[in-house]
């Protein structure tokens, strides 16, 4: 059995492999919050070419072992949208889907939806709809603004003031986004790189990552004190390096092509041989 053929075939099957992770790094480029994928490779096994000379060892190609996410922090773009926020640190804001199924996504673009026919309830959702979760873990519902009580008078046909009419204060249309901004919760999990990426820019917690705990302290005087800011107006990029995965693409590809020279070459060694027989 010629090694070379079956080594420099793993090395290709290994390569190709690589050559997806940083395809999909590239196709994330303008993917808001997105954390790119690194992957690692490893060598198979080694056995003993001639047994009685123990230092003379032969590998049998490579393999990928894992895949590391990489928590760089992406560039923070000014949007001038007010339910827009971006996390310059490494917390994770946490969603609900309609099945009750949590996620963490580092997507800070935000919208509002009415969950009731009457449309006095609006909750903060993402772009899938998804409900986003204050640091209780309940679903967010959106603060509006209260007009300032006023004074109407009533007058008669003279121009009298015959009443003063108290004008109560009533809910705008308007939010407050400096208390929606508070409500938002972020949490932080034990180990970043346990997590495993989920469809459309989402987190899973895994045993490895730990479970995600709110990010905030109580002070001494029982209050609440966030440990992260939060970035109104502004959104997370996707934290690629373009660049440097497109020297990436470059060498996987001189590497699967060497790969693929090398099984031809093992394939045109084991046609000669069998040809002197």
């Amino acid at each position: 059995m010629n090694i070379s053929f079956y080594t420099s075939r793993t090395g290709m099957i290994a390569q190709q492999q690589g050559m997806n992770v940083y395809a999909n790094n590239i196709a994330n480029v303008n993917t808001i919050g997105y954390k790119p994928l690194r992957p690692s490779f490893a060598e198979c096994i080694y056995t003993l070419q001639h047994p009685p000379r123990e230092e003379w060892q032969t590998g049998h190609g490579q393999y990928i072992s894992k895949t590391d996410l990489m928590w760089g922090q992406g560039g923070l773009v000014l949007s001038d949208q007010p339910l827009d926020f971006a996390l310059p640190n490494d917390g994770f804001f946490m969603t609900m889907d309609r099945n009750g199924d949590t996620y963490l996504t580092r997507d800070g673009r935000f919208s509002i939806t009415q969950i009731d026919e009457a449309g006095d309830e609006w909750v903060l959702v993402n772009g899938l709809g998804d409900f986003m979760l204050d640091y209780d873990g309940n679903r967010i519902v959106i603060p509006f603004l209260m007009s300032e009580p006023r004074n109407e008078m009533v007058r008669d046909e003279e121009g009298n003031i015959i009443e003063v009419r108290v004008i109560p204060p009533f809910r705008t249309n308007d939010i407050d986004v400096n208390t929606l901004r508070d409500m938002i919760g972020v949490y932080n999990v034990p180990n970043n790189w346990g997590l495993d990426q989920a469809p459309n820019n989402r987190f899973v917690v895994t045993e490895r990552s730990g479970e995600p705990v709110p990010a905030f302290i109580i002070d001494e005087n029982g209050e609440r004190r966030f440990e992260h800011d939060k970035l109104e107006g502004m959104y997370e990029q996707s934290a690629v390096d373009l660049a440097g995965d497109m020297v990436r693409i470059i060498e996987t590809q001189r590497s699967y092509q060497f790969n693929a020279k090398m099984v031809q070459v093992s394939d045109e060694i084991m046609k000669t041989v069998n040809n002197l027989r």
